[in-house]
């Protein structure tokens, strides 16, 4: 009977076993191999979707509510992520940038599973398996790197997943990558009026290479009408102006020039440097007007407390010379002899002031401008070219997130050299670094290599601390531009500098100080004024004075040396009146 009990105790618990229902992760996680760290790329006004699917019941005919998958933010040591420092720490994107999408394809207010069976519109399945996409949309001030993790939770008994599902988010911009063999050819022409003068401008990174020893063509807007074809009846050939307008670089001097077939050259200052973005644009106007615009439009300083200048110029020129709007003849092409990076690329069917051309200079965003044609390289790359000739790198336009810093600590006084570790770092000609609101110049020590032949790194420029009047944490953020700095509500993080007050501390024992002795010595014969900031009794308690040592052993006296020896005695001199 004993035994049969036995028996039937044992089925039972295997029973139970069998039924137990453990919340988990979906096999696969729906596309994604594995649940930590898997990154996900992501780019400007693209959106992406990381899958997630949680369970409590291998029957998939087993029907359990309340299943939800839920954000996690508080991070658990040695737990996850576990992505490397500075990837280490939870920072989502911001709301607005977010979504969540269910197995239906709706988008719930709450992430909890319908507890509806039949009667809505999109009923779930019947099954236990919960499947839901977090989405995520890149808007200006969010190309970060965030890091995101999620939980699977059942209402039921409140138990979560044993495994945390991270994942690592990386926003990357894409630019077209020319090594002097490419070229794009782009039929835009058609789409402009010739009457209303035209507009166009582009982020530009000419490389040092020395084979690149010739004009660079940034852009240039051509005709082939004619070629090819044989005089007319007058015996006349229309050649049609090959070059109409132009945007082009001399690396050899440094200089940016307009050229077309009609007026010639307009040439810039000779002082932009080759391996640095800039930002050029041209404008005509319908007069036929024209301005030539390299990286601003007028004096500005680098820095309030410096009096470096910007570099920039405005070219005024005038031409009559027009983009070819007349059949198939008319071509933009892009690239010609150019070695380096572009990005930007817009053409705008009206002349632009010089004030729409710094506004310009600052936008990330061109999606409301009423260009004719615009290039992002993202979404809208430029036909002709290979993927490989599009690479992933920061212009001056995107806006940078800082992740972390060299030191966290600096002197009051500032002048503390220190480097900024972040994202989306551009080499341009005025990054900055912020401490607190307090702007000083940056420079670029290493970014993530445009050519793709190795992993993306961070990103490092180096700044020196402004000082501040008093001690305190500030804000550290960066600006790859000078004028768009980090978002710190869209990055989800914040790296803080201390100000800190170099002082001497004493604890009142012992002979410590300072002392001035032998410093002036004609001191004794003028009057004296000494003054100091003192804190009495500020700081950490007094530590009580260590112990006495110990009194030190008497050495034991040396031994008394040994007695000389007796003297031997005279000798005896026998002679006379002596007896023997």
């Amino acid at each position: 009977m004993a035994r049969l009990l036995q028996l039937v105790a044992a089925c039972m618990l295997m029973i139970g076993v069998a039924n137990a229902q453990t919340l988990a992760w979906c096999g696969g996680q729906q596309g994604i191999s594995t649940l930590t760290e898997s990154t996900i790329p992501a780019s400007l006004g693209v959106e992406a979707a990381i899958p997630l699917c949680v369970l409590r019941s291998a029957d998939n005919t087993v029907r359990t509510y309340g299943v939800e998958v839920r954000k996690v933010f508080d991070e658990v040591a040695d737990s996850f992520p576990t992505f490397a420092t500075p990837y280490d720490e939870i920072n989502f994107p911001p709301e607005a940038d977010t979504r969540w999408e269910d197995g239906t394809g709706d988008s719930p207010t709450s992430n909890w599973e319908r507890e509806q069976d039949g009667g809505e519109a999109n009923p779930l399945a019947a099954a236990d398996e919960f499947n839901q996409k977090f989405y995520f949309k890149p808007s200006v001030g969010s190309e970060c790197v965030y890091t995101v993790c999620f939980e699977g939770f059942y209402a039921g008994d409140n138990s979560t997943t044993a495994e945390k599902s991270c994942h690592k988010i990386e926003v990357k911009n894409t630019v077209a990558y020319f090594d002097g063999a490419d070229m794009a050819t782009e039929s835009v022409s058609t789409s402009l009026t010739p009457q209303n003068g035209f507009f166009a401008a582009a982020w530009v990174y000419p490389a040092c290479d020395a084979s690149a020893d010739g004009n660079m063509t940034i852009l240039s807007f051509e005709s082939d009408r004619g070629e090819g074809e044989g005089p007319d009846e007058f015996g006349r050939t229309d050649s049609g102006l090959k070059v109409r307008n132009s945007i082009n670089y001399q690396p050899s001097t440094g200089t940016f020039f307009y050229y077309d077939c009609y007026m010639g050259e307009a040439m810039s200052k000779p002082e932009y440097c080759c391996d640095k973005w800039h930002y050029v644009g041209l404008s005509i106007t319908e007069e036929g007007k024209g301005q030539l615009f390299v990286d601003g439009i007028g004096p500005k300083l680098m820095s309030e407390r410096e009096r470096d200048i910007i570099k920039y110029s405005v070219v005024d020129f005038e031409t009559q010379s027009r983009p070819d709007t007349t059949g198939n003849s008319g071509k933009l092409r892009i690239g010609r002899n150019f070695r380096g990076y572009m990005d930007d690329l817009g053409i705008w069917d009206e002349s632009k002031t010089p004030g729409d051309f710094n506004t310009f200079h600052h936008t990330r965003d061109f999606s409301n401008t009423g260009y004719a044609e615009f290039w992002d390289m993202t979404v809208n790359p430029l036909a002709g070219l290979q993927s490989e000739n599009f690479k992933k790198t920061a212009t001056p336009a995107v806006t940078p997130c800082v992740l972390g810093m060299e030191h966290s600590v600096g002197p009051v006084d500032g002048a503390c050299v220190t480097e900024i570790y972040g994202w989306n770092f551009a080499d341009g000609i005025n990054p900055k670094c912020s401490f607190g609101g307090v702007e000083t110049k940056a420079a670029m020590v290493s970014s993530n290599p445009m050519d793709g032949s190795s992993a993306r790194t961070i990103d490092t420029i180096k700044c020196e601390t402004p000082g501040h009047v008093s001690p305190r944490f500030v804000d550290v953020t960066a600006s790859n531009n000078g004028f768009n700095f980090t978002d710190l509500a869209k990055t989800g993080k914040t790296v803080k500098h201390l100000f800190l007050e170099s002082s001497l501390y004493l604890t009142g024992e012992g002979n410590g100080g300072a002392e001035a002795d032998s410093v002036c010595n004609d001191l004794p014969t003028k009057a004296v004024s000494f003054g100091a900031w003192v804190c009495p009794k500020c700081g950490p308690p007094v530590p009580p004075p260590p112990p006495s040592p110990p009194s030190p052993v008497a050495p034991a006296p040396p031994p008394s040396p040994s007695p000389p020896p007796p003297s031997p005695p005279p000798p005896q001199i026998l002679g006379e009146g002596n007896d023997a």
